[in-house]
């Protein structure tokens, strides 16, 4: 492993496993720096955006934005993601009070420094680099900071499923957004009391390979004395048609394996089901466990390129100490291994944790994660060989 940051003093981390911070030649890295570790953002905090050299470990910074956190960074991807147009143009959010939601979608071309902004956040984005999806980040701060934005109240912070607040579709080259689901729409056709009589939440949104559909997570708030959260699983066309998945169960981290089939961490039909990866098909909703090996815990599961391999990170709990563990299934062998155990830092607040979020390159030759074992956040290189993911 080879921390690929600067030890300058300040800290360094990308965000989410299911997003792309290497470019097509695997000698860059996009990643986030700040001054620190140990709060969650505040409204005048800023993150620089910039890129990490692989070969000579410069970062090189090229923007800088106030819409961050310390889970998913500012969204910071490669845009369109792997393809060479990506190696100089990516896509953040940023804070902008001349939108409705106060924030903003920024695209910028990282030689010439020309920019254009979209008129509100992504939370996804089609490979193509056509349509983003856009949910409201002051809602999510609300629920989960660590996921959310700072310093914007959300309008619609007193209703449980608002008609005006929902999944926005956006066209990035007209610029053009339309409400696409409403909370209100989506309490009406999938009811499920108690859980859809409160306030709802659409968290963790993403196009699958083609585009042509997104997958969300629909939770509840919780409420204290009365229930906790639980998540229901949904799909839609570009055309708002929607398909329950799940019903409210556990449902966590996930991955498109293709146009069709989710990857996913959940129990799949009630809490009563085995807990663990599942694949579950888009179309017909048919659902099927995985062969073991399969962890009986959570992680941020990721497949490789050729989608032979399987690479997740679990939270501490089960050893001693405060470590945290990368997991590798090799799918054709069935075998799982722990190849990399780290040092983690247990934060003040929960949600400033530093998740390991392994990523693959484009190829799968090499692998990035986040860490906190030096004490500092860094973000980590290795190569699939290393890891044990190659021939």
């Amino acid at each position: 492993m080879r921390i690929i940051t600067p030890d300058d003093g300040f800290h360094y981390f990308f965000g989410y496993y299911d997003l792309m911070p290497f470019d097509s030649t695997e000698t860059k890295h996009l990643c986030h720096r700040v001054r620190f570790m140990d709060r969650l953002p505040e409204l005048e905090d800023r993150a620089e955006l910039g890129e990490i050299d692989l070969e000579t470990g410069a970062f090189t910074p090229f923007a800088e934005t106030a819409a961050w956190n310390f889970q998913q960074g500012a969204m910071l991807r490669r845009y369109p993601a792997n393809s060479p147009a990506g190696d100089h143009t990516v896509l953040y959010n940023v804070r902008d009070s001349s939108t409705p939601s106060g924030f903003a979608a920024e695209i910028r071309d990282t030689e010439t420094g020309r920019t254009r902004r979209l008129p509100a956040p992504a939370a996804d984005v089609s490979r193509d680099g056509r349509h983003l999806l856009s949910v409201n980040f002051s809602r999510i701060f609300d629920f989960r900071p660590g996921y959310g934005y700072a310093g914007v109240p959300d309008p619609w912070a007193d209703e449980g499923a608002p008609e005006d607040d929902g999944v926005t579709l956006l066209d990035a080259e007209t610029g053009k957004s339309r409400l696409l689901l409403s909370y209100a729409r989506i309490r009406r056709e999938f009811p499920q009391a108690p859980f859809s009589d409160g306030k709802l939440l659409v968290n963790h949104i993403t196009f699958n390979p083609a585009g042509d559909r997104f997958l969300f997570l629909l939770r509840n708030f919780p409420e204290p004395g009365r229930r906790g959260w639980k998540t229901q699983l949904i799909v839609s066309d570009l055309a708002g048609n929607m398909k329950k998945l799940t019903d409210y169960c556990l449902n966590s981290h996930y991955h498109w394996k293709n146009d069709r089939e989710i990857l996913i961490v959940s129990s799949a039909v009630t809490e009563e089901d085995a807990f663990g990866l599942w694949l579950m098909n888009a179309d017909t909703g048919e659902r099927t466990r995985l062969p073991e090996p399969n962890p009986p815990f959570d992680i941020h599961c990721i497949y490789s390129p050729d989608r032979r391999w399987i690479v997740g990170d679990s939270y501490p709990g089960g050893r001693a100490g405060a470590t945290r563990s990368l997991w590798l299934i090799d799918t054709e062998r069935g075998v799982m291994t722990e190849p990399v155990r780290v040092d983690t830092v247990i934060p003040p607040v929960v949600d400033i944790r530093c998740d390991l979020h392994v990523r693959w390159s484009p190829s799968g030759r090499l692998l990035s994660f986040d860490s906190t074992h030096t004490g500092k956040r860094t973000v980590v290189l290795l190569t699939a060989e290393e890891l044990g993911a190659a021939e």
